[in-house]
């Protein structure tokens, strides 16, 4: 094969710009790590979730294993320092290695024959990936022994078959970190964010005006939220009543506000499960009502020292059908979701709800933890209805919409949304036989799924992600992106992915494990 000539240096160039380089100049790199990078890009299925470092092609980085990251940076014992160390590397290359995977099954037949001539191998997608992995775990064997470990390489390592392999080559380890660090490419709503602020300098201050008039409105629509009276729902509950783990046995049962009379097709209120198709070069997302799914994943929280697990509930309608006249925020394809933030006895703390946009985001706080709150600080903050809320330096507040009481039952959650708005306006947790009291115009049981799914839809003859590179739900885009470009955000309204998310007008990264210590005020929770 005649490779290309020009020259592919990780270390020089931040690789988005590199790529953008290469795709410009039509040069694939000739290494296979890289060569995957390109090549993801030019076909347009970028994982936007999985953070590329200009250090190595073998690492990918999330909202945890870069918050991670930084832990290990700022480690003082230096012994714990390379257990932590150890530790990011082996998370950063699982990461790289499953959304590789993912990227070369959905890649064109051209880019995985051109990956092939790359590695020399055959360009089936089990070889490609197959081959992906092996490279990426010699790697980490190498920067492991590198960081202390003492561990033997792997035969393919011994035959000397890693001379592609972009081996880290500071002489400390805490250089190394940093040079990991600085080299984590941004969130693709961060992208461009400073030139579309320039661009769009002229309507900032009508923009800026608008967002106040919505944020003088938030406490008292908080409060009407957590008041609503729900006189008729249609439910969604779990389809298995087994409880084995604990994605299971919290699997939320969601209500729908459902009105007598709507000004918009009803299928708009209904969850589905996500199903793709072509329309010439153009992916369509379509949501199947008959097929009810919610769509699940975990993630932490570092709260106090301590890392708790959170469980995340995701599920998707059809419309967000317009709620007003000419309502900016209408468009195809909504979602919203919760997460369960649990104690070390697995009992909720802390549920979170926002839109998959990223929009509406709210925070229920369990009555253990407000009264807690109450102890340790005394009377709420001015302004605040809650002793757990805190007044936030430079950014927005968070607003905790209610209290739960987690310790009644064990029973599901009760989520009750509101239609048409999807958004979330209360969360209950009640014994079984207080949910029948409900007036259920509908009753439908939901299946589970993992998220990672949602990147592996089957598409043609081949398979497809109901995200773009940017993360953004295809073709899904609202009014409300345009009129709050000036601000710098990206597409706003626009349903994403997770891991790409931000909330409260961007102030804040949705997955970030500190979100919740951050931006409360969180009294011990032994």
């Amino acid at each position: 094969m005649t490779h290309c000539s020009c020259a592919w240096t990780l270390r020089s160039w931040p690789l988005g710009l590199l790529v953008g380089a290469l795709l410009m100049g039509g040069c694939a790199p000739k290494q296979f790590g890289p060569a995957i990078a390109y090549h993801a890009e030019r076909t347009g299925v970028t994982d936007a979730t999985a953070r590329h470092t200009t250090v190595s092609s073998y690492y990918r980085f999330n909202a945890v294993l870069l918050s991670d990251l930084d832990d290990a940076i700022e480690q003082p014992d230096k012994r714990v320092q390379r257990q932590m160390a150890m530790a990011v590397l082996r998370g950063a290359s699982a990461l790289s290695q499953s959304a590789a995977a993912n990227e070369i099954a959905r890649m064109s037949v051209k880019s995985r024959i051109a990956l092939a001539a790359v590695a020399g191998v055959d360009a089936s997608v089990a070889t490609l990936q197959a081959q992906f992995a092996a490279m990426a775990s010699v790697a980490l064997e190498l920067d492991l022994q590198y960081v202390g470990q003492s561990a033997t390489l792997t035969s393919a390592a011994r035959r000397g078959h890693v001379a592609d392999i972009d081996l880290l080559a500071t002489p400390e380890l805490v250089e190394r970190l940093h040079a990991i660090r600085s080299g984590i490419e941004d969130l693709p709503d961060d992208r461009g964010r400073a030139q579309r602020r320039f661009l769009l300098a002229l309507a900032a201050s009508w923009t800026t005006k608008g967002i106040e008039r919505e944020e003088a409105k938030l406490s008292e629509k908080s409060v009407a939220k957590a008041q609503k009276l729900f006189h008729r729902v249609a439910v969604w509950r779990p389809a298995k009543t087994m409880e084995r783990t604990l994605i299971e046995r919290y699997a939320p049962i969601i209500g729908m506000e459902w009105p007598t009379n709507r000004t918009y097709d009803a299928g708009s209120d209904r969850i589905g499960g996500v199903r793709l198709a072509r329309d010439g070069k153009k992916i369509e997302v379509h949501i199947d009502s008959a097929k009810p799914t919610l769509y699940t994943y975990t993630t932490v929280a570092k709260i106090g020292g301590e890392r708790l697990q959170q469980l995340n509930y995701v599920w998707w309608f059809s419309e967000r059908p317009a709620m007003a006249d000419k309502d900016p925020v209408a468009g195809h394809i909504d979602g919203a979701m919760i997460r369960i933030t649990l104690d070390d006895n697995d009992d909720p703390l802390f549920v979170e709800s926002s839109l998959n946009c990223g929009c509406g985001y709210v925070i229920f706080v369990s009555d253990a933890v407000e009264l807690a709150a109450r102890r340790a600080w005394g009377p709420r903050l001015p302004d605040k209805r809650f002793a757990v809320e805190k007044h936030a330096v430079g950014k927005r507040d968070m607003v905790v919409i209610d209290t739960f009481d987690a310790d009644a039952s064990p029973a599901h959650p009760l989520v009750l949304a509101a239609a048409g708005y999807h958004e979330v306006c209360q969360v209950r947790f009640q014994t079984p036989e207080s949910y029948n009291m409900l007036d259920m115009v509908e009753d439908v049981s939901y299946d589970l799924v993992h998220y990672d799914m949602l990147d592996r839809l089957p598409l043609g003859d081949g398979m497809g992600s109901m995200f773009g590179p940017d993360g953004l739900v295809h073709n899904a885009g609202r009014r409300e992106g345009f009129l709050l470009a000036p601000t710098g955000m990206l597409s706003a309204g626009q349903p994403r992915k997770r891991g790409t998310q931000r909330i409260r007008w961007d102030d804040y990264v949705h997955d970030d494990p500190h979100l919740l210590e951050d931006t409360l005020r969180i009294p011990r929770l032994d």
